[in-house]
């Protein structure tokens, strides 16, 4: 099986080439190539998988959030996101989606120090993955992280968003690219797992949320990685569409991601509706936290 995914609307492209940098953060000393300043200690640097462990869904279906947080002065520097291991898990394809796109993505820290992509993966076996973070300039800093992959499973009834946590920061998604290195404006990526009774397998679930529609203004997406289904959007070219379907698999699960850019910070109700029987509903909060520095 090809790995296939839908490109994501406008600046949110997952497929987007990373643009020059601009400007030179104080810290650096305007060389080629960035990196820290002289003398200073090397900054720590984590890489931290949302939701982990995963259940994966549909056809063995993996997606998680990658966010990569260092010091504010590696800001402008690229960092390279990747895991051999779960490549060779996925029959399908696996790949992170962010500035760039591929087996191994490219982000550039923003102006604190923090970077964050997804990672899609098609007909994965189940098992430990680890996903590396390279600083890709000096000090040549490396994080690791091992994401543990469940099989497809019957779970707790509801729907969750992730990440609920980023670095040191409890109670919700920072948003990253806040930078004068790399695009305007600041980003946030949130996956939702959607799980119901497994009675209601292939049938529809519908996701929404106008409060974290509101706050990204005109350009957010749901997207859908359930098989067939419909995507959700909102962007200043495409008439809006307020929700986002997907299949409930065997087990009564789905997975959606959600993009923003630009998000004003705070919490969001959304809400997913299974669409058939007694129409379930099951609602959780997301927030949003302002860009800041995150260990």
């Amino acid at each position: 099986m090809a790995m296939v995914v839908s490109l994501p609307l406008l600046g949110l492209s997952g497929v987007a080439s990373a643009k020059a940098a601009k400007g030179c953060h104080k810290t650096h000393s305007c060389k080629s190539g960035g990196g820290s300043s002289t003398g200073a200690d090397p900054a720590p640097i984590t890489v931290q998988v949302d939701p982990n462990p995963l259940v994966e869904t549909g056809q063995s279906y993996v997606l998680a959030t990658v966010q990569v947080e260092t010091s504010p002065s590696f800001a402008g520097d690229p960092v390279d996101i990747s895991s051999s291991q779960l490549q060779s898990a996925c029959l399908g394809g696996a790949g992170f989606f962010g500035y760039t796109t591929g087996a191994t993505a490219t982000a550039i820290l923003d102006d604190d120090g923090n970077a964050t992509v997804y990672l899609v993966g098609y007909d994965c076996a189940p098992g430990t993955s680890v996903v590396e973070a390279d600083l890709t300039v000096a000090p040549y800093l490396t994080a690791l992280s091992t994401l543990d992959t469940l099989p497809p499973v019957v779970t707790t009834p509801g729907v969750t968003g992730y990440p609920q946590t980023s670095g040191t920061v409890s109670g919700g998604e920072v948003e990253t690219g806040d930078t004068s290195f790399l695009f305007d404006g600041s980003y946030v990526y949130g996956v939702f797992y959607v799980e119901t009774s497994p009675v209601y397998a292939e049938q529809t679930v519908e996701i929404s949320s106008a409060q974290l529609q509101d706050r990204c203004g005109t350009d957010w997406s749901f997207e859908s990685f359930n098989g067939d289904a419909s995507e959700g959007h909102g962007s200043t070219i495409l008439p809006p569409i307020t929700t986002a379907t997907a299949i409930l698999d065997d087990d009564g699960n789905a997975v959606f991601l959600f993009q923003g850019a630009s998000c004003a910070a705070g919490s969001s109700v959304v809400t997913a509706d299974v669409e058939a029987g007694t129409h379930p509903t099951y609602t959780t909060t997301f927030n949003v936290l302002p860009p800041q520095p995150t260990i």
